[in-house]
């Protein structure tokens, strides 16, 4: 299940700190002074706009932080006014707030980061995907794309949802869309050629892991390997035992004695017609690994051979 960092789902609130007048010198008009931070990090947030709304009078007063999140207006007429702290990314702020006459104030203000749009549905569909309801998680990713249509990762996981039920031509012309928006990011072209292998089309799953792997060749990582493995076995369905072999050894060079690749080199050798070969890395399947289900294959393999 892939899952990218900007759709985390922020549920604290915006929050007013403080609010006191410090000091009361002459004159009709008052003015606010302070700062505005992140609630997290306490980051300065520059650029957010602080506006005093008075809608019975019409009066409305407005200033902006600076590069350190400070802000300051003078000349406001004593009154009760609504306030509004607007940063984009951020929960909108809206508190009452009174300005008195003659009088300086303070506040401080915490901005709570925003939820991404569709990130409730996103996460409604993770759950749902997680306790194994695919009909219910595909109708939340759904809902999530209608709202933010161009992140890829939630077509990646409607995708998957799709390919649980059965709906392989769906889940290719999702994961599709999403390599065309993200064609820079590996994992999804991995995505795609396995969702191309579910289909049988090994001729596009092949050049979906070849891209893939160009962009991602490091062989230790985790997504790299499987899809080294995996087009080696692409490249055994199409009758191609050199390639197969070829990508196989290497991920055995990465990950030496791994079993699937071994397998799977076993079995091109046998097609081969290198039987001695094929036999020796069943062996060693069974003798390495047993108890997998790769040492299963191997042992009906070798019964095989050795009749």
């Amino acid at each position: 299940m892939t899952i990218k960092n900007n759709l985390a789902v922020f549920i604290a609130a915006a929050v007013l700190v403080s609010s006191a007048a410090v000091a009361v010198p002459q004159g009709a008009e008052g003015s606010i002074q302070g700062t505005v931070t992140d609630e997290d990090g306490g980051a300065k947030l520059a650029d957010t706009v602080i506006t005093l709304t008075d809608e019975g009078r019409g009066r409305s007063y407005s200033t902006k932080t600076d590069k350190n999140g400070r802000f300051y207006k003078r000349g406001i007429i004593g009154s009760t006014y609504r306030v509004t702290v607007k940063k984009e990314g951020y929960k909108l702020l809206e508190e009452p707030l009174r300005v008195a006459a003659g009088a300086e104030h303070r506040f401080n203000f915490k901005l709570a980061k925003a939820a991404p749009v569709g990130a409730k549905e996103f996460a409604e569909g993770f759950e749902a995907f997680n306790r194994g309801d695919n009909a219910a998680a595909a109708q939340f990713f759904e809902l999530a794309m209608q709202k933010a249509p161009d992140l890829p990762e939630i077509r990646v996981n409607l995708a998957l949802a799709y390919l649980r039920l059965d709906r392989k031509a769906d889940a290719v012309a999702k994961l599709e869309e999403a390599v065309k928006m993200a064609p820079e990011e590996p994992r999804i072209l991995f995505q795609l050629g396995g969702a191309y292998v579910e289909m049988k089309d090994f001729d596009k799953a092949r050049d979906a892991f070849e891209k893939g792997l160009e962009k991602h060749p490091d062989p230790n990582d985790v997504l790299a390997q499987e899809a080294t493995v995996t087009l080696g076995a692409v490249y055994f369905a199409k009758g191609d035992n050199d390639k197969s072999i070829e990508y196989f050894q290497k991920a055995l060079a990465a990950k030496p004695g791994a079993p699937t690749p071994t397998l799977g080199m076993a079995k091109a050798c046998l097609s081969k017609g290198d039987s001695a070969k094929a036999l020796e890395l069943f062996q060693q399947i069974v003798t390495t690994s047993p108890g997998t289900p790769e040492a299963a294959q191997a042992e009906a393999f070798i019964s095989g051979l050795k009749k």
